[in-house]
């Protein structure tokens, strides 16, 4: 069955090591628009923090944010919202706490800090947006919250962090690695492959004309929910594993690969 609806992940996926869409890219993504087919990015990434990479495609497509959460196009007609119970966040919250977990919370698109250190300024460069750091007023953040950012020292840590949050929380938030030292936590309906679905229907295209392409654990749900997948040469095993077929990286272009190759069939 055609493809109609491509859906990429960003970090480690279409944007480069340094955080850019190669001009191979941008033209894929051109030429797939062209060919009648819509173009989504599905990212665990803030909206404001995604929306200015659609932008740059120059095309006003819904894009995938917080995991799923929160389906809006770049002119901002909104698809979905999924947020975490009230009572819940506040759980979550004293669980980090308990742990000695540093977190961030995210509310109306904004970005929140209970403290500003090290790993703060790091996530905010990342992304390319400042925060507020509110201290102790962070705990009053129980509604519209999208996700919760947990951050770890190393990939063994991140590991164990969702393994265990999963196993406490099971059936009513779930945990899922975004980045080696990122674990992310959304509402036990939300991931990518939810918010890819949603999004299909709302198009009325069918999960088999869906393709999906991404490289970490937090892309799996979709590259296994999608009618055809792709994974970039960089995924662990066990994420390549979840897909179709394996494209390059992200420093050669494998977004426009699997774009010419898999929908378009066309050499690039």
């Amino acid at each position: 069955m055609a493809i109609k609806l491509f859906a990429t992940d960003l970090d480690g996926t279409l944007l480069n090591g340094k955080k850019q869409i190669t001009e191979g890219n941008k033209k894929a993504f051109k030429d797939l628009a062209a060919a009648g087919v819509i173009p989504t990015i599905a990212t665990g990434r803030m909206y404001d923090a995604s929306c200015r990479y659609a932008q740059q495609l120059e095309l006003d497509v819904p894009i995938i944010t917080y995991n799923g959460a929160l389906i809006k196009s770049v002119s901002g007609k909104v698809y979905y919202e999924g947020f975490l119970e009230p009572e819940l966040v506040s759980e979550i919250y004293e669980y980090c706490h308990k742990h000695g977990y540093y977190f961030q919370s995210y509310q109306n698109d904004k970005l929140y800090f209970e403290v500003y250190n090290e790993k703060s300024i790091g996530y905010e460069q990342s992304i390319g947006v400042k925060g507020i750091c509110i201290g102790k007023e962070i705990e009053k953040l129980t509604t519209g919250i999208p996700k919760i950012l947990i951050v770890t020292n190393s990939n063994e840590e991140s590991d164990a962090v969702a393994k265990s949050f999963n196993e406490d929380f099971a059936g009513r938030a779930h945990a899922a690695k975004s980045q080696p030292t990122y674990v992310e936590i959304m509402a036990p309906n939300v991931n990518k492959a939810s918010g890819l679905k949603r999004l299909a229907e709302k198009l009325g295209f069918s999960m088999d004309e869906v393709m999906a392409i991404g490289d970490a654990n937090n892309d799996v749900p979709m590259l296994k929910e999608a009618g055809f997948s792709a994974v970039m040469g960089s995924a662990k095993d066990d994420v390549k594993a979840c897909g179709d077929v394996v494209v390059g990286d992200c420093e050669h272009d494998g977004v426009a690969e699997a774009i010419y190759k898999y929908v378009l069939k066309t050499d690039i």
